[in-house]
């Protein structure tokens, strides 16, 4: 019998421990990281002001870095993905605070890295970030690049981050996204979920390896649109179960257009562990993976199991797998400070098939 990590808790969902012929990725937006904690203020303060003098108390690890290294170390993940991270030298300084606990808690060889600028929301300008388990699976860099942008038709929306990997025998290229989330403007959102139809239809445009995967927040059915409209930019994927996949909203939504949320009554337990928001007024599922037909040799869609295959670390209530003690009685402003208002998701890909990409 396979062990799991979270014991007494496996009805609510846990991950299976690593194995060599599996590789666990994870995907996880992080409120604002690198722009909340006094310390990064105050590197991004020193940086603007030569004469700046740091606080003592601002040379440390902040408790806010140790809390995602403590959710993130509930699961066995070899690759983990950060959306929202601050660009810069103040991204830079908290990723490589939240890698050294990681490998602290994992007792792993975690390597990070960032992108280039994806563009501005919620008031700073974003990147993405990649923790890997070198150990392993490989980079594999895109000429010299660890990462290319992939840009959305709508200018004014972030960029997409391409990056490209190797475990075992699956090969494979992963976009990272974060969509616009404006409601005061549809065709934000449309156009970014235009991208990913076309991205999902036609992945050859966007990679030599046949194996995409997307991951990220997509924000769906997110933002509040005109009544009469009625139109939150999803309705844009031309779904097709014979070219792509995303198990996380399948899972309760078979059309994957048409269901906003979870289920309808938000605050039962049997809805709430399938959401990808912390908040007790709903179950929506922004953050996802997205799995091109290639990728289904390495994900098993017959049999897949929640909490087995794929899931959703939940830490902010006391059933949850990943529970952080207290974080139930914290208001929703400061479960984000301390934590986040996402949940990270994460799927498994075997890696040992025996075949190679052509």
């Amino acid at each position: 019998m396979t062990a799991l990590l979270f014991g007494g808790l496996s009805s609510f969902g846990q991950v299976v421990k690593s194995k060599k012929a599996y590789l666990n990725i994870c995907s996880f937006n992080v409120y604002k990281f690198g722009a909340v904690d006094s310390k990064y203020k105050a590197i991004s303060k020193s940086l603007k002001d030569e004469d700046y003098v740091r606080p003592d108390s601002t040379f440390g690890i902040p408790d806010r870095i140790k809390n995602c290294a403590d959710v993130l170390s509930k699961g066995v993940f070899e690759l983990i993905v950060l959306q929202e991270v601050k660009h810069g030298a103040v991204g830079d300084s908290v990723i490589s605070d939240l890698c050294a606990q990681l490998n602290q808690k994992c007792k792993r060889k975690y390597k990070w890295f960032n992108s280039d600028k994806i563009g501005k929301g919620l008031g700073m300008s974003e990147c993405m970030a990649f923790l890997y388990d070198s150990v392993k699976v490989k980079l594999n860099l895109q000429g010299w690049m660890k990462s290319s942008l992939v840009a959305c038709a709508d200018n004014r929306n972030r960029n997409y981050v391409k990056t490209c990997w190797k475990a075992g025998d699956f090969d494979f290229t992963l976009v990272s996204c974060h969509f616009a989330w404006n409601g005061k403007d549809p065709l934000r959102r449309q156009a970014d979920y235009e991208k990913l139809n076309d991205m999902l239809h036609h992945p050859q445009k966007y990679s030599d390896d046949p194996d995409l995967i997307i991951v990220g927040d997509f924000n769906r059915f997110g933002g509040s649109f005109s009544k009469n409209k009625k139109e939150f930019g999803i309705q844009h994927v031309d779904y097709d179960s014979e070219k792509f996949r995303v198990p996380h909203v399948e899972h309760f939504d078979s059309t994957v257009i048409s269901i906003k949320q979870v289920g309808k009554d938000a605050s039962s337990v049997d809805n709430q562990k399938y959401s990808t928001t912390v908040s007790d007024k709903n179950t929506y599922v922004y953050d996802q993976f997205w799995i091109t037909k290639d990728v289904f040799e390495e994900y098993d869609l017959i049999g897949h199991e929640w909490t087995k295959d794929f899931g959703v670390l939940v830490f902010d209530e006391p059933w949850g797998n990943a529970y952080m003690d207290g974080v139930e009685k914290l208001s929703n402003n400061d479960t984000k400070a301390q934590f986040s208002d996402h949940r990270p998701i994460w799927m498994r890909f075997k890696i040992n098939t025996g075949n190679e990409d052509d």
